[in-house]
């Protein structure tokens, strides 16, 4: 029997395309494949994104509500403390002496304080502060402007500075702290890895950067007393 030879050749390519597509099946599934793009990085919410949304503390109970002393009761706040200040053109407040800021105060003017200052948890400051002593600023404190002091400068947790920190003495920042321009520091600057310095860090003493402590979970539920 003689084969028409269109046939013959159809079956001959037909032949010939097969076992080159048996041959490099395997690199065609493999270039179709999604390619592993390596570690991802787990997004989180900006820590600048609070300096746009920061207006007065949320989540703030009925037996929380404290002392405020934002722009309206400044002054107020300040005569009941027995504190001397005098206002410096429309936008500053001088402060004689040194001042303890309530928790949850919302303060609208520059301040600038004659002494040493410590600001209670979760304030809001739109502008900046300046003390002539040391600097200690509560958790989840946020200054819109920058901090500057002549003595040390301590931050805790969640704290964010809009501007930058000057310290004539040394700086502690604790944790997820961001500062959106830079640090500049005489002595020692002290921060958590998990915090950041948008800038740079400058200061004539040294760096140290500590991890967050870890914390041991329990591995059963009868390890939970």
């Amino acid at each position: 029997m003689i084969l028409d030879p269109s046939l013959l050749m159809t079956v001959l390519l037909i032949a010939v395309f097969g076992f080159i597509g048996l041959i490099f099946s395997p690199l065609i599934i493999e270039l179709r494949k999604p390619k592993d793009k390596g570690p991802r990085k787990i997004l989180r919410m900006p820590l600048e994104k609070r300096l746009r949304t920061s207006k007065t503390p949320t989540n703030t109970s009925p037996d929380e509500t404290e002392a405020t002393g934002d722009s309206k009761n400044l002054q107020e706040a300040l005569n009941e403390a027995g504190v001397k200040s005098i206002r410096i053109g429309k936008d500053t407040v001088r402060i004689f002496g040194d001042f303890v800021f309530p928790p949850r105060s919302e303060v609208q003017d520059n301040v600038v304080i004659e002494g040493a200052v410590k600001i209670g948890d979760h304030c809001v400051f739109h502008q900046s502060v300046k003390a002539k002593g040391n600097a200690f600023v509560g958790n989840r404190v946020v200054i819109k402007g920058n901090l500057v002091s002549n003595g040390d400068v301590a931050l805790l947790d969640e704290v964010v500075i809009g501007g930058s920190v000057h310290s004539d003495g040394s700086v502690t920042i604790g944790e997820k702290v961001f500062v959106s321009s830079s640090v500049v520091a005489i002595g020692d600057v002290k921060l958590y890895e998990n915090s950041e310095v948008k800038n740079n860090i400058l200061t004539r003493g040294a760096i140290r950067v500590l991890r967050p402590p870890k914390v041991d979970l329990p591995s059963s539920i009868d390890e939970i007393g």
